[in-house]
């Protein structure tokens, strides 16, 4: 990989000419992007255009074919990635699959300071207390004395997104959190999301997504995906158009937009 060249401090991350190849298939090819301080991102696509890719190299978990991934000042390839994955979490249903059904909530929670999971031995008490106190910060204060087991899927979201601010990461990555919710918890999950990006400690939101209808106000950039090749990226009020979406989805699709909420609706099928 090429030598980083100079950013600008405000600079979280940056991907530079990165392209990815598993098994003789191009996954991702020539995406450049970067993520400056106070930026909220929602990363759009069609299943299949290698979101899922683009965010397993950013925490990782998989090695670029070829380009630069910059987290900060450290560069992959070149620094301890378990140390930079302490900058930037990752929040995706994979994690619940992981989590034993007895570990207490807290527990789980004050987990994410040393990004380890299932606990062997109670965390400390200053641990705890924090713990408590993101739940109570984020209307969840009712939970601290529950079971992972006994929650639903919403209550779980708003557990690893609690247990993901306890680390104080730089960069949260959200991978669809509303998968699997209802329409209600959706939306009360969605509202929770705008009120944590209100906060002066908050981390820049990177939100993965292909439903337009979650993408919130408080989200400034877009960056859109097709077959592995980045379509769009800027600003969300100049991106988020139609004609990207048409492009994006391989249909004609109309984008309208209520009360700073947006929605999709489908003109033709693809052909």
């Amino acid at each position: 990989m090429p030598a980083p060249s100079s950013s600008d401090s405000s600079s979280l991350l940056r991907v530079q000419d990165v392209s990815f190849i598993r098994g003789g298939r191009r996954i991702l090819q020539d995406i450049d992007w970067q993520v400056e301080k106070g930026q909220h991102w929602c990363v759009l696509g069609p299943n299949g255009c290698g979101k899922t890719s683009l965010i397993n190299l950013i925490t990782g978990y998989d090695t670029a074919t070829n380009g630069m991934i910059q987290i900060g000042e450290d560069t992959f390839g070149n620094s301890d990635w378990r140390e930079v994955r302490r900058r930037i979490g990752l929040v995706t249903n994979t994690l619940t699959t992981f989590i034993e059904s007895s570990e207490p909530v807290l527990h789980v929670i004050a987990s994410g300071r040393e990004a380890k999971l299932n606990l062997w031995e109670a965390p400390p008490a200053l641990w705890k207390r924090q713990a408590a106190k993101l739940l109570e910060a984020t209307g969840s204060a009712h939970l601290r004395k529950s079971l992972w087991g006994t929650l639903s899927q919403g209550e779980r979201q708003k557990v690893l997104i609690c247990r993901a601010l306890m680390a104080q990461f730089q960069v949260l990555i959200l991978d669809e959190p509303c998968a699997g919710l209802d329409p209600v918890a959706r939306e009360t999950f969605l509202a929770w999301m705008a009120e944590i990006a209100t906060w002066p400690e908050s981390p820049s939101l990177i939100m993965v997504t292909h439903h337009v209808e979650e993408i919130l106000p408080c989200l400034t950039h877009v960056l859109m995906l097709k077959a592995g090749r980045i379509h769009a990226v800027g600003e969300k009020a100049r991106m988020l158009t139609s004609a990207n979406l048409s492009a994006i989805y391989g249909a004609e699709v109309k984008l309208t937009q209520r009360h700073q909420r947006y929605a999709l609706s489908v003109i033709s099928e693809p052909s």
